[in-house]
């Protein structure tokens, strides 16, 4: 239980991380803008992904428990 503990802070450090990342790009010139947010959006995208998964084998988890 501890490791699925520390895997969801680590995602929420990590969103956190690309939500500042997102906010500092808009603020870039439009050349660096586009190339990077492409990369910073990827990754948010594989991060959300990474959430729900984490959701479902924390279900798994607890209902094994049980």
């Amino acid at each position: 239980m501890e490791k699925l503990t520390t895997a969801k802070q680590e995602i929420t450090d990590a969103e956190g991380n690309l939500e500042q990342a997102l906010a500092e790009i808009q603020v870039a010139p439009r050349a660096d803008k586009m190339a990077v947010s492409e990369v910073v959006q990827e990754a948010f995208t594989k991060l959300r992904a990474a959430r729900v998964n984490l959701t479902e084998l924390e279900r798994l988890v607890m209902s094994e428990e049980d």
